[in-house]
């Protein structure tokens, strides 16, 4: 159920993000749809393409908080729980944690919840996170919105997205493929004067990410409970409907 929830919200803000950053047919003063209404439109140099009168293209490291993953050593990894969970690149698609390390991280290095982290080796993994206690490993960057940009994190996703997939296809059948400071700091992001664009963007992602934690403890507590049913240690026929809840709300 939250998943299928999850899934109808990301179409739902793809499809916003269409409407109102593809085609710029956002809402204007008349609730009429801009550029179908006769909007005006510009030419930006650095998009190559026509934008909204008002709008501008700016660099991610100008629009947000982009900072890359700490240098953990790998000697000091455990499995053994921390005060240290490391995201490493493996980590980013299913939004969990393998591995702790011993070695003291500056705050700087530490996540928090809707965090857009992308892989930069290999495949560019990139995905939201769910917690604000895990630290990012090197070869990783983490973007933030900043509070004074009207950009989101759902959009900025969107707006550089079909870059680093391109980026990811180039690199394919020949080496090894890396993301590097100089491929980030061409990503650029369209900047609307519209803060209510960012505040809907917000709402849905902050949406997407209680569902996921729900969806994390739900199954935390199904998986601690089934041995116990195994072994005879819990009750049948309560703890079986309460398993079927899981499965359920799930």
């Amino acid at each position: 159920m939250k998943r299928h929830i999850n899934d109808n919200l990301e179409a739902m803000a793809k499809q916003l993000y269409d409407y109102w950053f593809v085609q710029f047919d956002f809402p204007n003063e008349e609730g009429k749809p801009y550029k179908s209404s006769g909007g005006a439109m510009v030419w930006n140099e650095k998009l190559k393409r026509e934008i909204p009168q008002g709008w501008t293209a700016a660099n991610i490291f100008d629009e947000l908080s982009v900072q890359y993953g700490f240098p953990f050593s790998t000697d000091l990894f455990t499995e053994e729980p921390t005060n240290i969970p490391v995201v490493r690149i493996r980590d980013i698609l299913e939004n969990s944690v393998s591995a702790y390390s011993r070695e003291e991280a500056d705050e700087k290095y530490k996540l928090q919840k809707q965090d857009l982290l992308i892989g930069m080796d290999g495949n560019f993994h990139m995905n939201y996170w769910n917690d604000n206690v895990s630290y990012l490993n090197q070869r990783s960057v983490r973007l933030r919105a900043k509070p004074n940009s009207t950009v989101s994190i759902l959009q900025a996703r969107y707006d550089i997205a079909p870059y680093i997939k391109a980026k990811e296809l180039r690199a394919k059948g020949s080496t090894v493929g890396h993301l590097s400071d100089k491929d980030l700091k061409e990503l650029f992001v369209l900047v609307s004067p519209n803060a209510d664009f960012r505040n809907k963007f917000d709402s849905i992602l902050a949406e997407i990410i209680e569902n996921r934690c729900e969806i994390e403890s739900l199954t935390k507590q199904r998986d601690e409970l089934l041995p116990l049913l195994m072994n005879g240690q819990a009750s049948i026929n309560y703890h079986l409907s309460v398993l079927f809840l899981f499965s359920y709300i799930i």
